[in-house]
């Protein structure tokens, strides 16, 4: 279970320093829902000389979107050359991503167009916090999913943790690897972001929710048939010989995402795959470079 301390007197008085020592645009928020362990919120810099519309908000979402987003999300760990590469880690245990969807969904539908989401959750860890952080927005009709912090363990007092719950986009030492995308063809780009700091950068993958969630939709709707189909095959058996159904409509439906989980988890190989040879073809010319003509 997620515990931690509601906001304190450092917290609030950290906030006041920060937002005073600001020399630029002020950094406002709008909490949507918080408990004492996680809070989703709307953050924005107020800047009366810049009110042009940024992001495409708001926006409306279906509980099952977020919830096929979320779960695909993974980090991968950077490895060398010669190191063996790790499996990815999903970004979000099924506990966290049931607390997110309905105060995200929310932020998405409140959000102005200067406003982006953030999140923070806190667990325990030992006499310490483990921290995720990050952020999301719409703009230009793609899905920004932003990673600062991932179980990053701090301790009980730290004022790293009051600067993450003032700034959720403040990365302490980097993500711990780059996010990603477990349908990897959906993916538009990754980069740094630096906008909650320069001590670290949070990763950030841009994504086409829009393609995406129409080929779920599609590969759903396939299923469904499938499940139809087998269903009245059943039920015309039954009427010709008296037989009871069996379970073979649920069982296609399950083969059809099984397969569809596999391509995917084909294409991520593919991609890592392409990484490494890349990697050995660019150290292949930089020693051929270097080698001295006899």
């Amino acid at each position: 279970m997620l515990r931690i301390k509601s906001p304190g007197p450092l917290f609030l008085s950290t906030l006041l320093l920060l937002c005073l020592g600001c020399a630029g645009p002020t950094l406002t928020s709008r909490v949507i829902e918080q408990d004492s362990s996680w809070f989703v919120r709307l953050d924005s810099f107020y800047d009366a000389g810049n009110a042009s519309p940024r992001y495409d908000h708001p926006l409306i979402w279906r509980d099952e979107e977020l919830s096929a987003i979320l779960s695909r999300l993974i980090l991968q760990e950077r490895v060398g050359l010669m190191d063996n590469a790790r499996p990815p880690r999903s970004v979000f245990s099924l506990e966290e991503i049931h607390l997110l969807i309905p105060p995200v969904r929310k932020s998405f539908q409140e959000a102005t167009s200067r406003e982006w989401i953030v999140f923070t959750l806190v667990g325990q860890e030992g006499r310490g916090r483990e921290t995720t952080s990050g952020g999301m927005f719409v703009e230009g009709g793609k899905l920004h999913l932003v990673i600062a912090n991932h179980r990053r363990a701090l301790g009980e007092h730290s004022e790293e943790l009051v600067r993450i719950q003032v700034n959720p986009l403040h990365s302490l030492q980097g993500s711990g690897g780059v996010l990603a995308f477990d349908a990897p063809r959906f993916v538009i780009a990754n980069k740094a972001n630096w906008s909650g700091g320069h001590r670290a950068s949070a990763s950030e993958l841009i994504l086409d929710h829009t393609a995406f969630l129409a080929n779920l939709q599609r590969t759903g709707s396939a299923a469904a048939s499938a499940q139809i189909s087998g269903s009245h095959a059943l039920a015309s058996a039954t009427e010709s010989d008296g037989s009871r159904p069996g379970p073979s409509d649920s069982v296609q439906v399950d083969l059809e995402q099984i397969v569809l989980r596999l391509r995917e988890e084909i294409e991520v190989l593919k991609q890592q795959l392409a990484d490494k040879v890349s990697e050995v073809d660019r150290l292949k010319r930089r020693e051929t470079h270097s080698t001295p003509t006899p």
